[in-house]
């Protein structure tokens, strides 16, 4: 397979930058103010794909300026897109919105209002290590390799131009190096095998966090509209039996989500959804809608504890919405007989998030408060025996 001319022509230019001295490039271009001892060979390399003003180069810089990683960041996504596109398409089309939400999740905001016709988008991943022995206490180790699934928690706006293909790879490439700066966890030895990127009205109001943390969300009155209401079997550590969580599959959310299982990932309890700057995203962000921060890492919980499966019964809100269902959907958290689950609304700005208050406090499973979010204003419902 023969490289396109502007490959060689990149693989040419990585030659000739590193010949560049003390940030001055072979043109004689210098950094923008504030960022004096830039490495030149990435600065000339980008600024010779884009030598516009405010192009990749001047971007480079002004990133570098703040933080040196993220300006090598910048790199390593330009430089793994040709491996994929060698037009360069990507470059246009993907990379600015791109950069964009990687720069506003290290402000722990995992949410974005989208203008000018572009779609927000989240990205998960299928992630593999060969670190872990086959009796881990923490994932299914098969054969020697451990699997499991991710949230990258980056707001991305794609345009229609995006090509979500070339984005999918480019984001598979670069995810150690992406996820090392973007978020809090340490990807050390994880490697990504695919990824995804379904648009988050998709995750997060239809098949993920809006029905996990409120499962009884389409018993109530206003509930949202859907045309397409399907069962997760969600399965819970040992528990023989599963129990059903009303999910919404309309624009075929299901099938953009491919193998990830989306459902089971916020059954764990993701981190709270914030369009708005957090101090940090720490143990006490996560849901729990089902009370199982006692039985490991959060992070582990949708591999080792956790799964979902779509079921193919057809949605019975007559049977769904009973009170015996309910209290299956309780999970792990404490139920007896005097047990009262009561929502009470905080006024989000953006959604109704509510808190769950159990009046049967045990400590191991610490259910006194979880969060959680709900369509209606306040819902009550008996636990049942």
């Amino acid at each position: 397979m023969k490289l396109s001319f502007l490959l060689t022509k990149i693989a040419a230019l990585l030659a000739v930058s590193a010949k560049a001295v003390n940030g001055e490039c072979a043109d004689g271009s210098v950094c923008i103010t504030g960022a004096p001892s830039t490495p030149d060979s990435s600065y000339c390399f980008l600024r010779d794909i884009d030598p516009n003003v405010g192009g990749l180069g001047d971007t480079y810089c002004g990133l570098y300026a703040d933080s040196p990683e993220n300006a090598n960041l910048l790199v390593t996504v330009v430089t793994a897109s040709f491996a994929f596109d060698p037009t360069g398409a990507f470059l246009g089309a993907c990379l600015p919105d791109l950069v964009e939400a990687l720069l506003i999740t290290q402000y722990n905001i995992n949410r974005q209002v989208c203008y000018d016709g572009k779609t927000e988008m989240a990205f998960f991943s299928t992630i593999e290590s060969s670190s872990f022995p086959e009796d881990s206490t923490e994932y299914n180790v098969v054969d020697g390799v451990a699997k499991t699934d991710i949230g990258w928690d980056v707001p991305m706006c794609k345009s229609d131009e995006c090509d979500a293909t070339v984005l999918q790879q480019v984001l598979t490439a670069t995810f150690s190096e992406v996820f090392a700066l973007s978020t809090t966890w340490d990807p050390e030895d994880w490697k990504a095998t695919s990824t995804v990127t379904p648009t988050a009205e998709c995750v997060y109001n239809q098949i993920g966090a809006a029905p996990m943390q409120n499962p009884e969300l389409y018993c109530t009155a206003d509930a949202p509209t859907c045309s397409n209401i399907k069962l997760a079997e969600i399965t819970l550590a040992d528990d023989a039996a599963p129990f059903e969580i009303a999910i919404c599959d309309d624009n075929e959310c299901l099938a953009s989500v491919g193998a990830i299982d989306v459902p089971g990932y916020f059954a764990s309890g993701e981190i709270a959804q914030s369009y708005d700057p957090q101090v940090a995203w720490t143990y006490e962000n996560l849901i729990d809608p089902f009370c199982l921060a006692y039985i490991a890492d959060p992070f582990t919980l949708s591999q080792k504890y956790i799964s979902a499966k779509i079921s193919d019964k057809a949605f019975d809100k007559t049977k769904y919405c009973t009170v015996a269902a309910a209290s299956a959907r309780a999970g792990k958290c404490p139920c007896s007989d005097s047990t009262t689950y009561e929502f009470k609304v905080e006024f989000s700005g953006r959604m109704e998030k509510c808190s769950w208050i159990t009046k049967n406090n045990l400590a191991k499973k610490d259910a006194a408060r979880t969060k959680k979010f709900c369509a209606d204003t306040q819902t009550k419902f008996q636990c049942a025996k």
